[in-house]
């Protein structure tokens, strides 16, 4: 089954739940390089007068995968997810452009860091950290065909 992650900005109330959930998810309590796959983008509506942090992460729309030179980014069979192979990426940022939600980021070692869907939950047939924990319901998952 393949799943697609989407976020609906106008839901999100900036709680950084998502940013924590990913961080538990992905790291140990102790390591001290952990990065969160979420980013924080201040969101403005001039209309209303009104500003919050919002925190998007990878729809999984592939785009990085199309562009990347090396055939790094490759789309899992199963899920559906777009995931990242760290051993062949060359750190050229050819992905980083691309990307509409700008959510791709480079560790220290130079090669991509992307969100990866949470796949080893939903292989066990749970939800992505991120989708379990935003009570507001801004980060949301359906199956796709």
């Amino acid at each position: 089954m393949a799943y697609r992650i989407k976020f609906d900005r106008s839901k999100c109330v900036g709680c950084y739940a998502c940013h924590m959930a990913c961080l538990d998810a992905h790291y140990k309590a102790e390591e001290e390089n952990a990065v969160s796959f979420r980013t924080t983008v201040k969101f403005i509506d001039r209309e209303k007068d009104f500003e919050k942090n919002i925190c998007p992460g990878c729809i999984h729309c592939g785009k990085c995968m199309a562009t990347c030179p090396e055939g790094t980014i490759y789309k899992d069979k199963e899920t559906g997810f777009i995931l990242v192979n760290q051993e062949l990426c060359t750190g050229c940022r050819t992905c980083e452009s691309v990307c509409p939600i700008h959510v791709i980021t480079f560790g220290e070692n130079g090669t991509m860091n992307k969100c990866d869907g949470c796949i080893d939950r939903v292989r066990e047939g749970r939800k992505p950290a991120c989708v379990k924990v935003c009570c507001p319901g801004a980060i949301t998952w359906e199956e796709i065909q």
